[in-house]
C-alpha cells in the first residue's frame, strides 16, 4: 500500500503540471523509477503497478536519436548482465572475454535496436522509455528492462 500511495502522489504531481515538457515527463520516469527499485527490494508486488504506469509515458516518438546514442555509450549493469555500449554502434557483455556474449545497436527516435552475434543472429526493437546518464529504461511492449550505468 505504502508504494502506490506514493504512486498516486507522484501521478497527482505529474497531472498538475498543465503542459508538461519532455524535462518533466524525464523527472516523472526517474521518480517512478526510485519508486520501482524500492518496491522490489521490498518484495511486494507493487513493482508490477509502477511498472505500468511507466510503460505508459514512452520517450517522444521525434527524440533525437544522435543524443540518445550519446548518453548510451557506456557501462551499464542491468539484474543479470554487465554491458559495454560502444561508440562505433557495437556493445558487449562484461567482463570482456573470448567468445563473450556481443552485438551491434542503433537508436532512432525512440527506437532501440540490438542485434545479437549468435550463430541465428538475433535481432529486437524496443521502445525507450528514457536514457540519462544514471538510467536506461526500455520496453519491448510486455517487459520493461532496467539498466543502471555502472560508476
Amino acid at each position: 500500500m505504502r508504494y502506490t500511495g506514493a504512486l498516486e502522489k507522484a501521478k497527482l504531481d505529474y497531472e498538475k503540471i498543465s503542459h508538461p515538457n519532455e524535462a518533466d515527463r524525464s523527472n516523472y520516469i526517474t521518480r517512478l523509477v526510485r519508486l520501482r527499485e524500492k518496491a522490489a527490494d521490498a518484495k511486494t508486488d507493487a513493482w508490477q503497478v509502477i511498472d505500468a504506469e511507466i510503460k505508459d509515458h514512452p520517450a517522444p516518438n521525434d527524440s533525437d536519436g544522435k543524443t540518445l546514442s550519446k548518453l548510451l555509450v557506456g557501462k551499464w549493469e542491468s539484474p543479470r548482465h554487465d554491458y559495454l555500449f560502444r561508440d562505433d554502434g557495437t556493445w558487449a557483455m562484461l567482463p570482456l572475454e573470448e567468445n563473450v556474449t556481443h552485438g551491434s545497436w542503433r537508436i532512432e527516435g525512440n527506437q532501440y535496436f540490438d542485434t545479437a552475434a549468435v550463430e541465428a543472429p538475433k535481432a529486437s526493437q524496443y521502445t525507450i522509455i528514457l536514457i540519462t546518464k544514471k538510467d536506461f529504461v526500455f520496453t519491448d511492449q510486455t517487459y520493461i528492462f532496467y539498466e543502471t550505468r555502472l560508476k
